[in-house]
């Protein structure tokens, strides 16, 4: 199950942080926010696919279609894919945003040249450590 490697995972790499685990049910992890208005990081064990929540903003899909790979190859692309996702958001290499009436939020990947993303008005913009103010 993905949630075997997916807990042992986040628990080696994360353990530092406020995190909670449950092996039996869903949510599997949860990690408390630095600033509580982008919510908690919730983990979801679905099966064939992880999701992965920021409570206030939005949610992501995590899975693989290389059929090609035993289950346990499959498991660990997606459990890679997940800790590089966190690694990120936790650099604040994530930005984050939602709608004034949170009904449209998501993330991106700031760029690794640090060019400014073009911000929609009306938008609220966060890191995970930080509300985002775009570079002057």
């Amino acid at each position: 199950m993905i949630r075997d490697f997916l807990i042992s995972e986040v628990a080696k790499h994360f353990g530092h942080l406020n995190l909670s685990v449950n092996w039996t049910a869903n949510p599997i992890v949860r990690i408390r926010p630095i600033q509580p208005i982008v919510g908690d990081l919730l983990i979801h064990d679905d099966g064939n696919e992880a999701t992965v929540y920021i409570e206030n903003i939005s949610h992501g899909h995590f899975g693989t279609f290389d059929f090609d790979q035993c289950v346990e190859g499959r498991e660990m692309d997606i459990v890679e894919s997940v800790i590089g996702f966190m690694q990120d958001l936790f650099a604040d290499r994530v930005l984050l945003f939602t709608s004034p009436d949170n009904r449209i939020g998501g993330w991106r990947l700031l760029d690794e040249n640090y060019e400014p993303p073009v911000l929609l008005d009306g938008c609220r913009y966060y890191l995970w450590s930080k509300p985002y103010e775009e570079a002057k």
